[in-house]
């Protein structure tokens, strides 16, 4: 038989775990939300905080605006989950040795793609409905391409939610990358500025079209 003293003891204990499993459980959740374009520091250039930069730049999305709803009831923690699971999509592109990409040399090499160049100083790739699809950046801060800039490295950034066709999107991410590596001959890194192999993005493709079916499956 346990005291009364043990019994206290075991009771402060469980619930000491429940607290630390639900604050682990949050970290995990806030974590995968988080942006993950990881710009390089430049001398010339002011040290800003890209997650800020690109969240001035865009209205929230549908993941933040849902994240904000299920955060004042918790009836809906299962919708939340899922919406944080839909990260983003980064794509760099890297020349070793020379800032070769600019506004005026983008926009060349995307002339057979349908695009815009923002006034933020960002351009956006668009389908063929000329619905935004992702973004192609400046790879330094503060991430444009305004007053003539010049940058040895770009950001390729889809967010998967809000797309009318978030497979079709993709696709066309993978292959405006592709041709952008062609036209400037320079290095496509994954999201941590890792060498991207043709079997790596084989398993981003797998990976998003897994995150989709999910999705659909969820939402059905």
């Amino acid at each position: 038989m346990f005291n009364l003293a043990e019994i206290l003891t075991l009771l402060i204990g469980c619930l000491l775990a429940l607290v630390f499993i639900d604050g682990v459980r949050r970290a995990i959740r806030i974590r995968r939300s988080k942006l993950k374009v990881d710009l390089i520091d430049s001398s010339s250039e002011r040290d800003l905080d890209f997650e800020e930069e690109w969240q001035s730049y865009e209205t929230p999305s549908a993941e933040l605006e849902a994240d904000e709803q299920i955060s004042q009831t918790d009836g809906f923690e299962e919708e939340n989950d899922l919406a944080t699971n839909l990260n983003l999509n980064i794509i760099h592109l890297h020349h070793e040795n020379e800032p070769v990409f600019s506004e005026s040399s983008i926009s060349q090499a995307l002339v057979f793609y349908n695009f815009k160049f923002e006034e933020k100083g960002i351009f956006t790739i668009l389908d063929s409905d000329n619905a935004p699809t992702f973004s192609v950046l400046n790879g330094k801060n503060p991430g444009i391409f305004l007053d003539s800039v010049t940058s040895n490295d770009v950001a390729l950034v889809l967010d998967p939610m809000n797309l009318s066709n978030p497979v079709e999107a993709f696709e066309l991410f993978i292959e405006v990358s592709q041709s952008l590596k062609e036209t400037f001959q320079c290095n496509i890194l994954d999201e941590d500025r890792n060498l991207m192999t043709k079997q790596m993005i084989e398993h981003m493709k797998h990976q998003f079209h897994e995150q989709q079916r999910q999705f659909l499956a969820s939402a059905s």
